[in-house]
């Protein structure tokens, strides 16, 4: 009994010794981390140790950390939707395993061009407990006080780093003082100084903190813009307008289109069980986080928000989060997205192009955005299926890659194990069918965002339960398409419930309706087959002060069920003549149990085209058929 006892001990302390050592971690208090006015250095020496000692888990003391692109290291990133190009990055975390970051609620200030996190090629990483910020934003925030129609000149009181040439305004990165010392009359860091001319401008309401309500009226022209300065901080905007922007309101500017998507918080790509938990990213200037060809990511209190006191407007200048090719679960639970000046999430494939048939089992295939310029879109193994460029349907059974040659950013050949003969045209799309993710997307806020609030393109199955939404366009868009961002594929089983969904849609760009399920045929009047199905939006709270709620094209089974619908007077109605409820080319589709509180007391209105079969509407349904009687 003794020696059994003595044994059962000795493999107790053997077990808990074992797990120590293999759960090792690095305290950076050990390397006197608070003292440096730049950690970058610092932390790129930490990661290393861990990977060569096994260490498991890095730990920040709790504080507020600066890192500076200077002494960072720095690698080719094509990254999709985003500007390819040299990133540097404080953290490489590149051919890690089993590795967690806790940053135990500290706050990590970046300055200039970085990509704060790199996940390449790893598995099982968490990062936890940190926030993200920049010293300097990546936008320009002018607030208007002054306008004048005749000259149709408006002023904005500028306090973002910016500088006015040859009559044009820039936004001037890194202009506070470099944390290195002189040297031969020069400072090390000024080479890294960059500015960017404004673009893609917007103007957003400092009362409500989100875009001005039907924003559209207020668009200004990519070119032809002339900068004047009156004084220091106080800039005279000249340019063509139809509507100058009311005094009062925030003019932001991101940059110049295909130049300003530089910094994402997180590039995550050819990984595996990733988790980021307890994240805040108050700004970052691309996306949030970026993730690609990787599967099983899990966002837990991944919070893209605005830091408590500050005074700007902006928190990302692109997506807060965006999923291309991934595969398993994307899970995005619990999180804040807010003030981003693109959609909350975007989860799709992308569609190549047949550029080429080179002979009955290859084809020259080619990326068609510039953002998705050395986008990877399969390797050998992977199953695709050829897309007809009209239809968006497929024409080939699904096929392996069985080679891929890359030939620049643009092209590459593909190799079927299969002949294409004559299922196949150019211009057609490819679709990897490999990677679709799956997704959950449970008990999120976004709000006070440019744009969507979820794109959802994935015939994986995906619920989305118990959100607050409230974005200037769509709060759900379903789509794909051919012709701009190439972005794939059909929903084949989608769950919308239980969310409850406030004053979307007032961006007034074009008719947009709360749930947006709108494939983008070439040819909107020649189009057939079914692109979607099994699409279920039931037991919603939908308070709307616009009128088109669900436009639905070209899904079989789709069900309208049980969406509390009430009309608010917010705003005025953008586009009041629009019909309630449209469903185009469906097939199998149930409307029923809904109920709509409109302001006038008369029931709301749906439209059925001619295309349709197999619909059902109740008879106590709360919208009236106001379909052609010729139908």
């Amino acid at each position: 009994m003794r020696y059994l006892l003595r044994t059962l001990l000795i493999s107790f302390f053997w077990i808990i010794g074992f797990n120590s050592y293999s759960q090792k971690t690095l305290n950076l208090k050990e390397l006197d981390i608070q003292k440096y006015k730049d950690v970058t250095p610092i932390v790129v020496k930490a990661l290393k140790k861990c990977k060569e000692e096994g260490v498991s888990k890095l730990i920040f003391p709790k504080g507020t950390y600066h890192f500076y692109p200077t002494f960072a290291p720095e690698k080719y990133c094509e990254i999709t939707n985003n500007d390819n190009g040299l990133k540097r990055t404080a953290f490489p975390i590149i051919d890690f395993n089993d590795f967690i970051i806790d940053g135990n609620g500290s706050d990590f200030i970046f300055h200039g061009k970085m990509i704060p996190f790199i996940i390449e090629e790893s598995k099982n990483v968490t990062i936890t407990n940190l926030s993200i910020d920049w010293k300097v934003p990546f936008v320009i925030e002018g607030l208007v006080v002054a306008s004048d129609a005749k000259s149709k000149t408006f002023d904005i009181k500028v306090e973002t780093p910016y500088a006015v040439k040859y009559n044009r305004l820039y936004l001037s990165l890194e202009r506070e003082d470099s944390p290195y010392e002189q040297r031969y009359g020069k400072r090390f860091a000024t080479w890294e100084h960059y500015n960017l001319e404004v673009g893609q401008n917007i103007f957003w309401d400092p009362k409500t903190m989100a875009p001005l309500y039907n924003t559209k009226q207020y668009s200004m022209p990519e070119i032809g813009i002339k900068a004047k300065e009156l004084e220091k901080g106080l800039i005279r905007i000249s340019t063509k307008m139809k509507k100058l922007p009311p005094i009062g309101s925030v003019m932001v500017s991101k940059g110049e289109y295909l130049q300003n998507r530089t910094s994402p918080a997180f590039r995550v790509f050819k990984s595996k069980d990733l988790e980021f938990k307890n994240v805040n990213v108050h700004h970052a200037g691309a996306m949030g986080l970026i993730a690609e060809r990787s599967e099983n990511i899990t966002l837990d209190s991944f919070n893209v928000v605005l830091k408590k006191g500050s005074k700007r407007m902006i928190t990302t200048t692109a997506d807060a989060t965006h999923f291309c090719n991934v595969k398993g679960t994307v899970t995005i639970k619990n999180c804040i997205f807010e003030n981003m000046l693109d959609d909350a999430t975007n989860i799709h494939g992308t569609y190549v192009r047949v550029n080429k048939i080179i002979d009955d089992y290859t084809l020259a295939i080619e990326t068609y955005h510039p953002h998705q310029n050395g986008y990877l879109f399969g390797e050998e193994g992977d199953m695709v299926q050829v897309i007809d460029q009209k239809n968006l349907l497929p024409t080939t059974q699904p096929m392996i890659l069985k080679k891929v040659e890359r030939v620049n950013e643009k092209i590459s050949y593909i190799t079927f194990n299969k002949p294409i003969t004559n299922k196949v045209n150019i211009y057609d799309g490819v679709e990897n069918i490999s990677w679709h993710a799956a997704a959950v997307l449970e008990n999120n806020i976004v709000r006070n965002n440019r744009a969507r609030s979820f794109l959802i393109s994935t015939p994986r199955k995906v619920v989305v339960r118990k959100n607050h939404l409230s974005s200037q366009m769509a709060a759900f868009r379903i789509t794909g398409d051919l012709g701009l961002w190439n972005e794939s594929g059909p929903c084949d089983d989608l769950l919308i419930e239980d969310n409850l969904i406030e004053d979307s849609v007032y961006g007034g760009n074009r008719p947009q309706s709360i749930f947006l399920i709108d494939p983008q045929y070439r040819d909107k009047d020649d189009f057939e087959g079914k692109y979607s199905r099994k699409i279920t939006i039931r037991n919603n709270t939908i308070k709307t002060f616009d009128s088109s709620i669900l436009l639905a094209m070209s899904v079989d089974e789709l069900v309208f069920e049980n969406n509390k619908i009430i009309q608010t007077n917010t705003y005025k109605p953008i586009f009041p003549h629009i019909e309630n409820v449209r469903i185009i080319n469906c097939n199998n589709a149930i409307i029923q149990g809904n109920t709509y509180q409109r302001l006038d007391g008369r029931k709301g209105s749906i439209l059925i085209d001619k295309k349709t079969t197999n619909i059902k509407v109740s008879k106590r349904s709360a919208f009236e058929d106001v379909s052609s009687k010729d139908r």
